[in-house]
């Protein structure tokens, strides 16, 4: 069974031209290669009819952990400092994203605490594969808008200047 644990990378089409950028690259880097982690942990798990939601379940803390130094870098460093700088209009972008990584960090939370559970709520270790899959394809998600939104900001700043 593959998992597409695939998030765009950030600022593709942009030129790198700020450290920041460079660094949230870095650290998507090593995001991605947690989720690979964790899906192949997984994968083998289910091959062998071994369901860990317990273990699963800190090791979806450990991507959180990640995920949350990366959303506080976004929002306090990371992508939005240079932009900030260049294109002052796009502060009123930044408590959106500020949001939207809360809830995101909050649906981790709880998966994490079901997956915690001394009888987890899942049908079946297939079910609880289907809701991180399912957390994975948000988290995709979000990072495309971000990233889209960044690089509208970048292109403005860019014809402005």
């Amino acid at each position: 069974m593959k998992h597409r644990n695939q998030m765009p990378h950030p600022v593709e089409s942009v030129k790198i031209t700020h450290e920041h950028l460079q660094y949230l690259l870095d650290e998507h880097e090593e995001i991605l290669s947690h989720i690979k982690d964790l899906n192949q942990w997984w994968t083998e798990l289910d091959e062998h009819g071994l369901p860990k939601y317990g273990e699963m379940g800190t090791r979806m803390e450990g991507l959180r952990d990640l995920l949350s130094k990366h959303f506080s870098d976004e929002e306090q460093e990371g992508y939005f400092k240079p932009l900030m700088d260049e294109e002052p209009g796009f502060c009123i972008m930044v408590p959106d994203f500020k949001e939207r990584h809360k809830e995101f960090l909050n649906r981790l939370d709880d998966f994490s605490v079901r997956l915690k559970q001394s009888k987890p709520p899942f049908q079946s270790w297939n079910e609880a594969l289907q809701e991180f899959k399912s957390l994975l394809g948000d988290l995709r998600t979000n990072e495309k808008r971000e990233i889209e939104r960044v690089q509208e900001a970048y292109e403005k700043s860019s014809h402005t200047q």
